[in-house]
């Protein structure tokens, strides 16, 4: 029979939501975990991320998304630590996605925690919540029956409206997401959902603020967005302005070097991106990195001779920037190409330069991570380079 105890937080300080989740995704007989909240944001994940990373390979989230909370940082995330991720859209301001439900599953026990709290910084340590936390022994028949009735329902929500509920596998939907407004950015400092406070607050209030215990968020380090005038076209390539869309993928490198990110250890960083081959194959066929970038890839270019070394070309194109799911922003770039610098060895002929988008870019945790190069969506608008 189910043994269920109450969590009131945080009438009891040492009692809020986010250790009872931590302890949720600890337990050592578990093999299953489903997470389901209204809202989520990357200081909610935080709280539990340590907890998650042992466990993530078998654990789902059911979030909610266009509510004006939940963040394309904190869905980032949960996809960097390795979980499963689901969507839940209802496509009506009129109806929430709203369940607050915890799961650990295991052969003959389970654990679920129910009640009000989201997953964000507040939900889980300083609004006033309550749930139920209930230990369940699945031997026991009405044990198992609500055990499995619960999880019944998230199993069925993306079998019977897929349009409505579905899963999240890349840094691009979240950036789509992110750009449609289903997704919020933390960058904004008009979104105050970092540390779960709703945007529309009421009027202030004469009376003293409840004294009750909390807890501050740890300090995220988000770049904010800046709000600047955006430079005027240059002749021959777009300035976009906004989220772009992604037009076809045409170049891919895997397990990126700390050359490539301007982190080495020793002297300067060359400042380029080097446009090898990596593998990458067009139609069955690997590609030749001599030419393909400056004949194919970026064909339609104004290229110039440099006056300084007439065997190299030079040219620029708007590049959007998407780092681990966050829209970074758009940076006019410099190609060079170089047929010289293949010297008969196979060597890259192509470099990008990362110039203004070096402080982006240059980050020890996308180290071995993947870069991947989209055409523009349309003509004349910005190349995607997507780093996670």
């Amino acid at each position: 029979m189910a043994k269920v105890s109450s969590i009131f937080q945080p009438l009891t300080a040492a009692d809020v939501h986010a250790i009872h989740v931590n302890k949720l995704l600890s337990s050592p007989w578990a093999n299953r975990f489903t997470l389901s909240s209204a809202f989520l944001n990357s200081s909610g994940v935080l709280a539990f991320s340590a907890s998650l990373l042992p466990v993530a390979h078998c654990t789902r989230f059911f979030i909610g998304i266009r509510n004006g909370s939940t963040t394309a940082q904190g869905i980032s995330q949960l996809l960097k630590a390795g979980a499963e991720v689901y969507a839940v859209d209802t496509a009506t301001k009129y109806r929430l996605f709203h369940p607050k439900a915890f799961v650990a599953s295991g052969p003959d026990s389970a654990l679920a925690i129910v009640g009000s709290a989201n997953l964000t910084h507040a939900g889980l340590h300083n609004n006033i919540e309550i749930g139920a936390r209930l230990e369940l022994d699945l031997n026991n028949h009405d044990d198992a029956l609500f055990h499995s009735t619960l999880l019944d329902q998230f199993d069925d929500l993306p079998v019977s409206f897929p349009m409505n509920c579905f899963k999240i596998s890349s840094a691009r939907q979240i950036v789509e997401l992110m750009g449609n407004g289903h997704l919020e950015d933390e960058r904004d400092q008009t979104t105050q959902t970092v540390v779960g406070v709703a945007k529309h607050k009421g009027k202030i209030s004469p009376k003293p603020k409840i004294n009750l215990p909390s807890v501050r968020p740890a300090k995220l380090k988000i770049r904010r967005k800046k709000h600047v005038i955006a430079p005027p076209p240059i002749a021959g390539v777009g300035a976009t302005k906004a989220v772009p869309h992604y037009g076809n993928l045409v170049w891919e490198k895997p397990n990126i070097p700390r050359g490539d990110l301007q982190l080495l250890n020793v002297g300067h960083g060359s400042g380029v991106l080097r446009l090898t081959q990596a593998r990458f194959e067009v139609n069955g066929a690997r590609i030749d990195q001599t030419t393909y970038f400056r004949n194919k890839v970026f064909s339609n270019l104004p290229w110039s001779v440099d006056p300084v070394d007439p065997g190299k070309e030079t040219a620029s194109a708007t590049f959007a920037l998407v780092v681990q799911g966050v829209y970074a922003g758009d940076f006019e770039l410099r190609l060079s190409h170089k047929p010289a610098w293949e010297a008969g060895q196979g060597n890259y002929t192509t470099g990008l330069h990362w110039e203004d988008a070096k402080p982006v870019i240059s980050r020890p945790g996308l180290i071995g991570g993947t870069l991947r190069l989209f055409n523009p969506a349309i003509a004349g608008g910005a190349f995607i380079i997507e780093i996670d």
